[in-house]
């Protein structure tokens, strides 16, 4: 009789054992989507809030943001000096700055978690992402462009997923208003959020 209850009580307790092991991988696995979510909330902030720098930028300025070269056929010409959100150096008349609170490297901002901030005019066609640089949309003469966010040095597309659904219903990295892909040269991958509409720099 002893035996019996020894062996129900064995039974037991590996039945209590197999569930708080299922429940700490269901619990852990909850934990690590939380974390995602916020963080992927967090970036898509951070990306909005760069959109809203720019607008105010141009409500203030009256222009766009400063254009990193005068060539039309380099890829600078669609990539803003976007440093001119936290400190103008280029001397822009009603400039009222500074619109965001991060340090400046170059022409670009530096994320104080991932690496650089960017803000390039470019087209919303399907002619960019995955492994394709940015450069294959550029906003040339006669397409319609827009301000577009970006953010490098993350180092995988978890987060994503996370924002590509909440943007664009999970259409996917080359389509819809945010894409990302992956850059070669190991640095990690590159988010974009198309924030606005603007004027075609070669019209």
């Amino acid at each position: 009789m002893l035996t019996n209850k020894g062996a129900m009580f064995g039974l037991d307790a590996r039945i209590a054992l197999a569930i708080f092991g299922a429940l700490s991988v269901i619990s852990g696995a909850a934990l690590y989507s939380a974390i995602q979510e916020s963080k992927a909330t967090a970036l898509l902030s951070d990306m909005n809030e760069v959109g809203k720098a720019w607008e105010q930028y141009y409500l203030d300025t009256g222009v766009n943001l400063p254009q990193n070269s005068a060539d039309s056929s380099s890829q600078e010409f669609y990539r803003l000096k976007t440093q001119q959100l936290v400190e103008n150096q280029d001397n822009v008349k009603n400039w009222k700055g500074p619109y965001l609170n991060y340090k400046v490297n170059s022409y670009n901002l530096l994320h104080p978690q991932y690496s650089q901030i960017h803000a390039v005019t470019i087209t919303n066609e399907e002619t960019w992402g995955d492994n394709i640089s940015w450069p294959s949309g550029k906003c040339t003469t006669s397409k319609q462009c827009y301000i577009s966010v970006m953010i490098s040095g993350i180092k995988n597309d978890s987060m994503a997923q996370t924002i590509d659904q909440k943007i664009d219903n999970s259409d996917g990295n080359t389509k819809g208003k945010f894409r990302w892909w992956y850059v070669n040269d190991g640095s990690g991958y590159r988010y974009h959020l198309q924030y606005a509409p603007t004027d075609n720099p070669n019209d």
